[in-house]
């Protein structure tokens, strides 16, 4: 036994040099797959971001992406139709970058301009980014952002005017107190009357004046209707709300006789949703509409104010269109007036 103790002492260094020798091809195996593998890795990562988390029903919002990586690839920005979840894309800003970081990463960004009109807790979804290179390709995806979209109140309003309806009371009868309200209701009859009268005596004279448009072409008439529009000037005595009414007739009628498109007798839904299949209109011309058609909806149906800066933005998105799409004469061709 004492023999063999000291035989298997005496062969220990033998033993530990051929662990050693054993091991050291592993370590340089090893070193060589974690080269190998950090060459194979590419460090992607995108950012979504806005400048503003909280706006009203209608406002315009900055999206921003950024991405920041290493080595040399590509990266694809998704690109979008005309909405984004509930929001609706206004605009798509040209990539900036890429441009060389200090801690040695590279970073390219790219803005969209959108808008939404949810009322309430909103969120822009995740989205993918592609990226490609000489390791291949793959995707990363962005931060979700939630976004509060709030209603238009008047000025001077706020949520806790609302208050519960007080019980009824009785109250005793009295002929005396009947007769202020004869007469305001003789006399509201009387003023909705005159009232009728002279909206029928409007409407009469403008179908006689549509009469005499029948045979000049389409962009005439809406010149003309432009012209006096803001010869009335309806914006100086805060008729706001007649004056898009008038705007958006006088265009709807101006696409209808240009193009063949039912667009005075539909809602804003219908008709853009007639208008997206045709292919009369150019894209660029279809997203100039919706936009217009949107504001001037704003301002009929959500109690929207305009500044005067919007106001005469929408007379010149109006006077754009017609400049744009309408018709041109041929050398040669003359209109029967």
């Amino acid at each position: 036994m004492a023999i063999k103790r000291r035989n298997l002492f005496l062969n220990r260094p033998l033993i530990l040099v051929l662990v050693v020798y054993t091991l050291i091809p592993c370590r340089d195996m090893a070193v060589a797959l974690e080269t190998q593998d950090s060459e194979r890795s590419v460090a992607v990562e995108a950012t979504a971001h806005v400048d503003k988390s909280e706006i009203t029903i209608g406002d315009k919002i900055q999206l921003g992406i950024r991405v920041k990586f290493t080595g040399d690839i590509a990266i694809q920005f998704p690109e979008f139709n005309q909405h984004l979840g509930v929001f609706t894309v206004k605009e798509t800003n040209v990539s900036e970058g890429p441009k060389s970081e200090e801690d040695g990463y590279s970073t390219t960004e790219r803005n969209y301009v959108l808008s939404s009109y949810e009322i309430g807790s909103q969120t822009i979804p995740p989205l993918k980014i592609k990226y490609k290179g000489k390791q291949g390709a793959g995707e990363v995806v962005t931060n979700e952002i939630p976004v509060d979209v709030k209603g238009v109140l008047k000025e001077g309003e706020i949520a806790g005017d609302i208050k519960d309806i007080l019980a009824p009371v009785d109250v005793p009868i009295s002929f005396k107190r009947l007769v202020p309200w004869v007469c305001a209701g003789f006399g509201v009859f009387l003023i909705s009357g005159i009232i009728y009268w002279l909206i029928n005596k409007r409407k009469r004279g403008q179908e006689r004046r549509e009469q005499e448009f029948i045979k000049r072409a389409p962009h005439e008439v809406a010149y003309e209707l432009l012209e006096r529009l803001s010869k009335e000037d309806l914006i100086a005595i805060g008729l706001i709300k007649e004056y898009y009414y008038r705007i958006t007739d006088i265009l709807r009628h101006y696409i209808e006789d240009r193009f063949g498109l039912l667009a005075p007798e539909r809602t804003t839904e219908e008709f853009l949703t007639e208008m997206a299949h045709t292919n009369k209109l150019e894209n660029i011309h279809k997203l100039l509409i919706q936009d217009f058609l949107e504001r001037c909806d704003m301002v009929k149906y959500a109690k929207y104010g305009p500044s005067k800066m919007e106001i005469q933005e929408t007379y010149d998105a109006a006077k754009r269109l017609i400049d744009e799409t309408r018709e041109r004469l041929e050398e040669g061709d003359v209109i029967v007036g």
